[in-house]
């Protein structure tokens, strides 16, 4: 729970940093931002494995395919990988390129999702034969 209050903590101080010097010198405003980014996330990532041992745990206790947990895996790490790149976009004034970038992310999502789909159709088309 304290792990919230750090992120907080250098999201508003990066904020603050940004605001500061985006009126002396608004071409470093961007890069402490970027920078306080990388932080960030480099923080929280060993928060990442934490999940997907419990997540594994909990896949191989339902007895769901692993295969099927792999594509939900792929497809939030493709959400998460492309809001960070829209809203960098975002952040950069690249609003056009921000769209294309999330409309890729969901191109990418529903490609990775067709096995899925697939399985699903398969078992519709068992309970519709009963």
């Amino acid at each position: 729970m304290n792990e919230i209050f750090t992120v907080a903590g250098l999201a508003v101080v990066s904020s603050g940093i940004a605001v500061l010097l985006k009126q002396y010198k608004p071409e470093y405003a961007f890069g402490a931002v970027f920078a306080f980014g990388i932080i960030i996330m480099l923080y929280i990532i060993g928060f990442f494995r934490e999940i997907f041992e419990l997540l594994q745990n909990l896949i191989s206790f339902s007895g769901i395919k692993e295969s099927n947990f792999d594509i939900v895996l792929k497809c939030s790490g493709i959400c998460l990988v492309t809001k960070i790149a829209s809203d960098s976009c975002k952040d950069c004034g690249n609003e056009s390129v921000s769209s294309k970038v999330e409309l890729a992310g969901k191109a990418l999502m529903i490609l990775c999702a067709v096995p899925l789909m697939e399985e699903i159709m398969e078992l519709i088309k068992i309970f519709m034969e009963i």
